[in-house]
């Protein structure tokens, strides 16, 4: 039970932290910078760089929900013995 509660977790974590990092990801990037490089910044490349990243996110959490439904139903079928 506790591998189900844990891929559910990082399912809902890392499809959260996907959506923030489409939404959001490039205008952190920038403020994370120092306030000289800020002015410098590309905008667009950052975001680009940040929709990588949550697709990667995205597929971690398809495969993280996947095992937790799996292991959900191995547990349902062990306790039904």
């Amino acid at each position: 039970m506790t591998r189900v509660r844990l891929l559910w977790t990082a399912c809902i974590a890392l499809f959260v932290s996907a959506v923030v990092g489409l939404r959001w990801g490039a205008q952190i990037s920038i403020a994370m910078l120092p306030k000289p490089q800020r002015a410098f910044a590309d905008a667009e490349l950052l975001h680009s760089i940040w929709i990588t990243r949550s697709i990667f996110l995205f597929l971690l959490s398809a495969i993280c929900g996947v095992l937790g439904i799996y292991y959900s139903l191995r547990a349902s079928d062990a306790s039904e013995r």
